[in-house]
C-alpha cells in the first residue's frame, strides 16, 4: 500500500497547505524520553487531586432473582422487533449501560452487569457478572459500559487511583505531593452462549483513561488517553510509554507503533487497539500517537480523532487601556498611549488537529493528519461521506498583550468574538472547502449531517438552524438559516423530509427555559421551517441533550422517549404534531435511566430495577 503523503509531509494549516512540523514515527524510546523531559522542564508544575469519590449505586434488587440450574443453557428465541442503542453511523455500534438483543436485557448496575431474560412483563435475572472495585487498595475499578454481539458480552473496565509520592523533586511547600498509579482500560470478553453461566474468555487492556470505543462487526476499537503524570525514568520505558495488557500481563508498545504529532502541547498519548471479540487472545493491532485527542468519529473504514489546542501568533500590539478597537482587533502601540515602546501582542486561536486512522478489518494505520480552526462540539460535529470528511467548529479567539518592563510589566487578555466554521477535507486531510465566520458571537449547539446536506444550530438569543449544501465539497454553501426562539442540542433524522430536534426554549434575552421538542420540515433545504413544536412545562434537564444513547427516536414506531429529571417521558409524533403518551416517575437520578422496547412492551431500566409497560396504553404490566 502506498504511503499517505499527509503522514510523510506533516500537518496542514487551516487553509490546507503543508506546514513545516511533520508527524513522524518514534525511532526509539530514547527519542520519546527526550521529548517528554523537555516538555517536563518547560511546564514544571505539580498536580494535586482531592480524594476520588467512587460511590456506586445499589444494584438491581436480588429478591427479583428466581432460582435456576446453571447447568441448563438458556437460549431463548430473540425477536427482531426491538430497539437498539441509538448510534451515529449505521453499521458502527457504540457501548452503553443498557442493551437488549430482543430476548434479554443487560443492565450495568454499580460493579455488576445483570443478564435478565424477558418475556413480556415476565422477567428473571439469570446471572450477574461482578467486577472488583479495588477501593480497599486506594484505587478504583469499575465497568464504564459494555457491548453485546451475538454470544459475546464485552465489558469496558477502567482502573486507576492515586498514591502518595514522597520524591524530593515533587515537594511543594504546604502540600503533600501525589502521583497517579497506573490507569488503564480493559476489554473483558465473556462467552454468554449460556446466559445463566457466562464464561470469561480473556481480557485485553491498554494504558490510559477510557476515551471511547466502537464496534464494527466482531472487531472492537478501544481508544484511551494516557497521561504522563509522574516522573519519566530513562531506563524504564513503562514510566513514559503506554502499555498493552493480555490477561493482566503487560508490555510496552513498540516504538515503531508510536507517532509523534506535529505540535504536542501536553504529555499524553492517544492509544487505539483493535480486538477480535471472538478470538480475544491478543490485540489485532495497536497504535499510539503522542499528542492529545478528545473527540471520536468512526465509520466502517476510517476512525477520526480530534484534539483541540491553541495557536499563538504574535501580531500588532494592542493597548487595551486606551484602544478603541473592538475585542479581538488590534491597534498599534505608541509612547503616547503606554509611555513605553516595548511590548508584544499574541493572537490566540482555537485549532483542532485531526488524525485519520484506516481500520482495514482491525489492521489500524495512521493514514493522514490535518488541522482546522476551532473546536468541534462532539462526535456529531464530524462526518465522512463519499470519501470526504466534514467538520463543524466554533472558533474562539483572544488577544494576550504584554507591555512595559520589569516591575511595570502588564499582561492582559481580551476575549474576541466567537464565530463558527464548516470544513471539508479529502482523504489526505487537506482542506478542500470551507465556510467561515458564520453567526459571529454565537456557538454551535448541535450538528447533524444527512447525506450531502449538513445541518447545524448556533445560539445566543435565537436558534439559527443552518442548512448547508455539500454536494460539491470544494464549494459548500449555506442554503438557509431558520431563526426561532430557543435552541436544539440534539438533531435526528425522522422521515419524509423531517428533522427532529431536542433542546430548550428561550426568552428574548437568550435565557434557556423548559425542554422543547421540534420537528423541522427540511424537504426543501432552501426553506427550512419548524413544522411542529411542544414545550415541556416543568422539565428543564435531560441526559439526552448531551448523550444521544439516552434517547429513543423511532420513526417506525412513531415514538420519542427519553429521561428528564426523575421521570421517563414518551411522546408520539404524527402529522398532527407531538402528543404526550406517558410520564413514568423514577426514584433514581436521570442519568441512570434507559428505555427500550421489545415487541409491544416498553421497559424502563434503572440501577434499581426494570419496569414493563404496555405500548398499547402504557399501563404498568409488572409490580
Amino acid at each position: 500500500r502506498p504511503q499517505n503523503p499527509a503522514v510523510e509531509t506533516g500537518n496542514k494549516d487551516t487553509s490546507g497547505k503543508a506546514v513545516k512540523s511533520p508527524v513522524k514515527n518514534a525511532a526509539t524510546y530514547s527519542e520519546l524520553y527526550a521529548l517528554i523531559k523537555s516538555m517536563e522542564e518547560e511546564n514544571n508544575s505539580e498536580i494535586f487531586f482531592e480524594d476520588y469519590d467512587n460511590r456506586v449505586a445499589s444494584s438491581i434488587n436480588e429478591n427479583a432473582q428466581a432460582g435456576g440450574s446453571k447447568q441448563q443453557t438458556d437460549n431463548a428465541k430473540s425477536t427482531e422487533d426491538h430497539s437498539r442503542t441509538n448510534t451515529q453511523v449505521q453499521g458502527v455500534d457504540e457501548a452503553d449501560i443498557v442493551k437488549t438483543d430482543g430476548s434479554y436485557i443487560y443492565v450495568l448496575t454499580g460493579n455488576q452487569i445483570k443478564i435478565v431474560r424477558v418475556n413480556g412483563p415476565d422477567m428473571k435475572i439469570l446471572s450477574s457478572i461482578s467486577f472488583p472495585d479495588n477501593t480497599d487498595e486506594g484505587g478504583y475499578s469499575r465497568p464504564s459500559e459494555f457491548y453485546i454481539t451475538e454470544n459475546r458480552l464485552i465489558a469496558l473496565n477502567t482502573t486507576g487511583g492515586i498514591c502518595a509520592d514522597y520524591g524530593a523533586n515533587r515537594k511543594l511547600a504546604g502540600y503533600e505531593p501525589y502521583m497517579f498509579s497506573e490507569q488503564s482500560v480493559t476489554a473483558v470478553v465473556y462467552d454468554i452462549t449460556d446466559r445463566s453461566d457466562p464464561q470469561l474468555l480473556g481480557d485485553l487492556g491498554q494504558s490510559g483513561d477510557y476515551l471511547s470505543s466502537r464496534m464494527v462487526g466482531n472487531t472492537l476499537y478501544l481508544i484511551s488517553n494516557h497521561h504522563i503524570y509522574n516522573t519519566a525514568e530513562k531506563d524504564s520505558p513503562k514510566t513514559y510509554v503506554p502499555m498493552l495488557y493480555i490477561n493482566g500481563e503487560g508490555r510496552v508498545i513498540e516504538a515503531g507503533d508510536i507517532t509523534i504529532s506535529a505540535d504536542p502541547q501536553s504529555r499524553q498519548y492517544i492509544v487505539i487497539s483493535a480486538i477480535d471479540v471472538n478470538k480475544p487472545e491478543k490485540q489485532l493491532s495497536s497504535k499510539s500517537v503522542f499528542g492529545c485527542g478528545t473527540t471520536i468519529y468512526a465509520g466502517t473504514e476510517n476512525l477520526f480523532i480530534a484534539g483541540s489546542s491553541n495557536e499563538r501568533t504574535e501580531t500588532a500590539f494592542e493597548n487595551p487601556a486606551t484602544s478603541s478597537a473592538k475585542p479581538g482587533q488590534t491597534t498599534a502601540i505608541t509612547p503616547e498611549t503606554t509611555g513605553t515602546n516595548s511590548g508584544k501582542a499574541v493572537l490566540i486561536t482555537d485549532v483542532t488537529n485531526l488524525l485519520r486512522f484506516s481500520l482495514n478489518n482491525g489492521k489500524i494505520e495512521l493514514a493522514a493528519t490535518g488541522k482546522v480552526k476551532g473546536r468541534p462540539l462532539n462526535q456529531f460535529s464530524m462526518d465522512e461521506y463519499d470519501g470526504v470528511f466534514r467538520i463543524v467548529t466554533t472558533v474562539n479567539t483572544g488577544m494576550e498583550t504584554v507591555y512595559g518592563s520589569g516591575k511595570n510589566t502588564y499582561v492582559t487578555y481580551t476575549p474576541g468574538e466567537t464565530a463558527n466554521s464548516l470544513y471539508t477535507l479529502n482523504q489526505e486531510m487537506e482542506v478542500i472547502g470551507k465556510i467561515e465566520d458564520v453567526a459571529r458571537g454565537e456557538r454551535v449547539y448541535s450538528v447533524r449531517f444527512i447525506g450531502d446536506i449538513g445541518y447545524f444550530v448556533t445560539f445566543r438569543q435565537t436558534d439559527p438552524l443552518f442548512a448547508v449544501d455539500l454536494k460539491d465539497p470544494a464549494r459548500p454553501r449555506i442554503l438557509s438559516a431558520l431563526k426561532i426562539p430557543g435552541f436544539s442540542q440534539y438533531l435526528h433524522p425522522w422521515s419524509d423530509g423531517l428533522l427532529f430536534g431536542l433542546g430548550h426554549d428561550a426568552d428574548d434575552t437568550g435565557r434557556a427555559g423548559y425542554l422543547k421538542l421540534s420537528m423541522f420540515d427540511v424537504s426543501n433545504p432552501e426553506d427550512v421551517t419548524e413544522k411542529h413544536k411542544t414545550i415541556l412545562d416543568g422539565y428543564y434537564y435531560s441526559e439526552a441533550s448531551y448523550n444521544h444513547r439516552a434517547i429513543i427516536v423511532s420513526p417506525e414506531r412513531g415514538i420519542i422517549a427519553f429521561p428528564s429529571d426523575n421521570r421517563y417521558i414518551i411522546y408520539t409524533f404524527t402529522g398532527n404534531g407531538f402528543a404526550e403518551k406517558a410520564v413514568f416517575s423514577i426514584d433514581d437520578n436521570a442519568y441512570n435511566q434507559r428505555g427500550l422496547y421489545i415487541g409491544n412492551v416498553f421497559y424502563v431500566c434503572t440501577i434499581n430495577g426494570i419496569t414493563a409497560f404496555s405500548m398499547e396504553d402504557y399501563s404498568r404490566l409488572n409490580t
